[in-house]
């Protein structure tokens, strides 16, 4: 090892396959982790003195603290700080924000939209929130203006992997996501490993410039992005338009055509008592349609989602129906995909 990169932490992560994978870092590679969590921080939050809780994976225990805790606190005068585990019971857990009143709240995506739907179900209000940061999850855009129109908030994101942490952030004023070109070389290539240009769709390959204890030379992820073109805010990195998710989160169809999933979920709460849905295709032309429900569904109701379904994903697949009792479980690192290929 170079001097003064040492000393070394290990973490491991389900990685771009769903296979284990163990990845050394340096105190080199934990100071520009650092650099770019103030950067998210700063480039969104205007008043650190505010109150911050976080939703995260892997909490041991809920716990509240005087200020943000380190880096923010070394640095800044900030408010009082709150954590949360994910995997705690959603009731729960819109106590315990409630309670808390947080002008800012960190979330995974798919948390937040379950979280809305109670809300809204329950006519519970968040009074003070102010922003929504989302983390460890793509974000889609539909949920993003949901959360706006319903919470009154700003939302913000930010794209990063367990790999090499921040990714990309987005632009506080043009919208798109900054890579971060300071300490990774983020490419988009097609299927040929050609570049892609402004627009183009492809597949991204990540070379971390500063990790000399797990080198990763162009690792293919397993994420999907579009490019992006110059921003207007005039900083000068290079951007994502939009990320769009893993390899193993496209539809494959039997006729060997693939795409990225529209599973019309806008109007399974029209069609039955749906509280949360996931798909998984785990055979060339099968799904399992996994659902939590306020009420147990007719067949007739099964009929009409499953032929809602298939409409959306091209494909008149074979489903079957497998019920949960309050949330589906997520991941062992706590994520949560709507849709999940088996077979690719």
């Amino acid at each position: 090892m170079p001097e003064g990169h040492a000393p070394l932490q290990l973490f491991q992560t389900s990685g771009s396959t769903g296979e284990p994978v163990k990845v050394l870092k340096t105190a080199l590679t934990q100071l520009h982790w650092t650099a770019l969590t103030l950067r998210y921080h700063m480039w969104h939050e205007p008043d650190m003195t505010g109150r911050l809780c976080a939703i995260r994976a892997l909490v041991k225990a809920p716990r509240t603290g005087p200020n943000w805790g380190s880096p923010f606190a070394d640095f800044f005068e900030t408010g009082p700080s709150m954590i949360i585990d994910n995997g705690t019971d959603l009731t729960l857990q819109i106590e315990q924000v409630r309670d808390f009143r947080p002008t800012s709240l960190i979330i995974y995506p798919t948390n937040l939209a379950a979280m809305m739907e109670r809300l809204e179900r329950d006519g519970i209000e968040l009074d003070g929130l102010q922003r929504v940061r989302t983390i460890g999850e793509t974000l889609p855009p539909d949920l993003r203006e949901a959360a706006e129109r319903q919470l009154e908030v700003e939302v913000r994101d930010c794209y990063s992997s367990e790999e090499f942490g921040y990714l990309a952030i987005e632009c506080p004023d043009g919208g798109l996501y900054h890579l971060m070109s300071e300490s990774l070389l983020v490419e988009v290539v097609d299927d040929a490993g050609r570049p892609c240009r402004d627009g183009e769709v492809g597949r991204l390959l990540v070379t971390d410039l500063q990790n000399f204890a797990s080198p990763m030379i162009r690792y293919e992820i397993g994420d999907h992005a579009e490019v992006g073109g110059p921003c207007p805010c005039g900083r000068g990195l290079p951007t994502l338009r939009r990320i769009l998710g893993r390899s193993r989160n496209m539809v494959v169809r039997p006729d060997g055509t693939t795409s990225w999933p529209i599973t019309g979920f806008k109007r399974f709460r029209d069609l039955a008592p749906i509280v949360q849905y996931q798909l998984i295709q785990d055979s060339p032309t099968g799904i399992e349609v996994r659902l939590v429900v306020e009420a147990p569904l007719s067949a007739e109701q099964e009929r009409v989602v499953a032929a809602h379904i298939q409409d959306f994903l091209g494909w008149p697949f074979e489903t079957r129906f497998r019920y949960f009792d309050d949330r589906i479980p997520t991941g062992p690192n706590g994520k949560f995909e709507e849709f999940k290929n088996l077979v690719a």
